[in-house]
């Protein structure tokens, strides 16, 4: 069984092991999965992600526990090969090392992937520990994971209001920097005797994390993870949303380190937006709303507009057609209106005009095409688009060809007057 030196000291960042067993060979799909006989790294378990860090200056990939055997899975580099792999050891008396078992390495902790572990973690301990004593809800899933954590309590419906005045008292418990212990015990009888918030689920080996005064604890429950030795080192948590989930509610929370970074980016977003709107934290909520009014009656003129523009549009062709001497194709451009503009005025057309029409988008480079019936318009973009880099589709009675360029779209047109004009 490997130490666990975690287990008494969680701020020590570096180890001397001794190598105990190795798997693998080092190439990128067999790696070296390294047993040590103590170890610094955390592996992952209890909601919570492994540590990282070197051995030997090794990056390592993974850290597991698999029948109570700690793994360390060292990152594959560019230089192994399937000899047993050879680096020089700057914190050992030997010029360089072999992975085989008896050997000594030199582990080094990614400490700030530790520390901030630590915060996340002590304020999930936090903030279930609140939940069940106002709430009396217990936490039935936690997860860690790179931008948030989540914890599931059992209490359907969690208001918004009961979360932030259960985050301010989680906030009051860090603030107050009472101590955070971990106390191991061999029997189920012996760690029953604290206020666990949660019924135990093994009989033996068990570690108790306490915040606060054992004799009225902000929260006592078994865990494996990993914690700071005071409350005050979380620095802050923060409840970022509720959500219904299985009958529970899920919060999702920030804490620690990156509760901090993610207030910096939300300022930084609230910045830029009072900037813009002219505002100040106070009104901008009211700013935007005014904005939104506004921009909602500006999008409803454009609507009516263009509805307008499109039927003048209609009414401009039909006007001007005249079955037996415009040519056809029919062709218009239209330099502000988009390709579904297009396909709405050609809709409105292609029962009153016979023949070929082709509409034109010279903004977006668009055609559409639409046939009352003489001519297959899918099958012409297909069959001849390609030949001028266009692309698109349809079916017989409309189809759209899109083009890189204004000339592309003008050969095509140039193909269409000349293919297509034909005797009614």
């Amino acid at each position: 069984m490997t130490k666990k030196l975690y287990q008494n000291d969680v701020y020590r960042k570096e180890c001397v092991s001794t190598i105990l067993k190795v798997y693998g060979n080092g190439e990128t799909d067999n790696p070296f999965l390294l047993v040590l006989d103590e170890t610094i790294f955390f592996p992952t378990g209890g909601g919570q992600p492994c540590d990282s860090g070197t051995i030997e200056a090794l990056p390592l990939a993974d850290v597991f526990e698999k029948d109570g055997v700690i793994f360390h899975k060292l990152q594959p580099s560019s230089d192994q090969n399937k000899q047993p792999l050879q680096k020089e050891s700057a914190a050992l008396d030997a010029p360089e090392i072999i992975w085989k078992s008896g050997n000594k390495v030199h582990c080094n902790l990614d400490w700030q992937r530790r520390f901030e572990h630590m915060q996340r973690h002590c304020g999930e301990h936090i903030l279930s520990g609140i939940f069940f004593r106002e709430c009396a809800g217990i936490n039935r899933g936690f997860h860690m994971g790179n931008d948030y954590m989540t914890i599931d309590i059992d209490v359907p419906g969690i208001t918004w209001e009961t979360a932030q005045r259960i985050e301010t008292l989680t906030n009051e418990v860090i603030w107050s920097d009472v101590p955070v212990t971990t106390r191991y015990f061999e029997e189920r009888s012996d760690a029953e005797k604290l206020p666990l918030r949660k019924d135990l689920a093994i009989d033996e080996d068990i570690t108790i994390v306490c915040v606060g005064d054992e004799s009225n604890p902000a929260d006592c429950v078994a865990c494996c993870g990993t914690h700071p030795s005071t409350s005050g080192q979380v620095g802050l948590l923060k409840i970022l949303k509720l959500e219904s989930y299985k009958g529970m509610t899920r919060v999702y929370f920030k804490a620690g380190k990156e509760a901090l970074l993610d207030y910096q980016n939300k300022h930084r977003i609230l910045s830029e937006l009072n900037q813009k709107y002219s505002s100040d934290d106070r009104n901008l909520l009211n700013k935007i709303k005014a904005q939104d009014e506004k921009n909602k009656g500006i999008r409803q003129e454009l609507y009516q507009f263009k509805n307008a523009f499109l039927t003048n549009s209609i009414n401009e062709i039909l006007k001007d057609y005249n079955e037996k001497s415009t040519p056809l194709p029919l062709v218009r451009e239209y330099a502000i209106l988009q390709a579904n503009d297009l396909m709405t005025i050609t809709r409105a057309l292609v029962e009153k005009i016979s023949g070929l029409i082709a509409l034109i988008s010279t903004q977006e480079y668009t055609v559409v095409l639409a046939s009352s019936g003489k001519y297959d318009c899918g099958k012409i973009v297909k069959d001849n688009a390609h030949v001028w880099r266009g692309k698109g589709g349809g079916n017989a009675g409309s189809a759209r060809a899109l083009f890189q360029t204004k000339d592309d779209l003008d050969c095509f047109i140039s193909f269409i007057k000349q293919s297509y004009s034909k005797n009614r």
